[in-house]
C-alpha cells in the first residue's frame, strides 16, 4: 500500500513538471502576451501602442519565435514563417507591450549614414508635435521602425521598401505640423517688456 501510494505521488509530480514544461515551450511569446494588453499613457502612447499592435498581427499566427519546434527535438514547427520574421513579429509586440506597461518607446537607432539624419528630424518633430498631433506623430514612429527593422530581414526587403516610402510621407506631414505648432507657441509668447531708457533725443518728465 505504501508503494503504491509513494508511486502515485512520484507519478503526480513528474506529471505536473512535464505538463509545466510543455506550458513553457509552448507561451512564451510577446505576441500571446499582446493578446490580453491594453493601450495607455498618453494619446501619443496609446496611437502607438495600436500602431505597433498591428504591425505585430500583420505577420499572422507567428507563435514565438525562440520558441518554434514543440518537441524538445525539434521534429516539427508550430509556426510555418521563417523564424527571423516571427522575431520580427515579436518585436513589434515587445514594443507595443512596453507601451502597455506605461514605458517610453523610442525610435529604432539609425545604423547608417544615411539615415541618421532622417531620425534626427522625426525625433524634432516628434518632440515640437506629439502632444498636439498624437496619431500623426505615432504613425510616424510606426513607419520608421518598420522600415528599420524591416530592412534587417533578407527576405522582408520589399516591405521595408514600403514602409520607407509610408515614413517619408507621415514625416514630412509630423513636420509640417510641428512648424505650426511651433508657431503658434511663438505667438502666444508675451511681448518683450520695453525699456525704461529714453528714446535718443527724448527727455524724462
Amino acid at each position: 500500500m505504501v508503494n503504491r501510494r509513494a508511486g502515485r505521488t512520484v507519478f503526480a509530480i513528474t506529471a505536473g513538471i512535464a505538463a509545466v514544461l510543455v506550458a513553457g515551450c509552448v507561451n512564451f511569446s510577446s505576441l500571446d502576451d499582446l493578446k490580453t494588453a491594453t493601450a495607455s499613457g498618453s494619446p501619443f502612447n496609446q496611437a502607438l501602442f495600436s500602431d505597433y499592435a498591428f504591425l505585430a498581427h500583420s505577420f499572422g499566427d507567428m507563435g514565438q519565435a525562440s520558441y518554434t519546434s514543440f518537441d524538445q527535438e525539434g521534429s516539427f514547427s508550430l509556426n510555418e514563417k521563417p523564424s527571423d520574421v516571427a522575431t520580427l513579429a515579436n518585436q513589434f509586440a515587445a514594443k507595443a507591450l512596453q507601451l502597455s506597461q506605461g514605458q517610453l518607446v523610442d525610435p529604432e537607432p539609425s545604423r547608417d549614414v544615411a539615415s541618421h539624419d532622417l531620425r534626427d528630424r522625426l525625433i524634432r518633430a516628434l518632440t515640437t508635435a506629439q502632444d498636439v498631433y498624437p496619431r500623426d506623430a505615432a504613425r510616424a514612429q510606426a513607419d520608421w521602425d518598420c522600415w528599420r527593422l524591416n530592412l534587417e530581414v533578407t527576405t522582408q526587403a520589399a516591405s521595408a521598401a514600403q514602409c520607407k516610402r509610408s515614413f517619408d510621407i507621415s514625416l514630412g506631414r509630423l513636420e509640417n505640423e510641428a512648424t505650426m505648432v511651433a508657431q503658434a507657441a511663438a505667438a502666444k509668447k508675451p511681448a518683450a517688456p520695453q525699456s525704461n531708457a529714453p528714446e535718443d533725443g527724448a527727455t524724462l518728465p
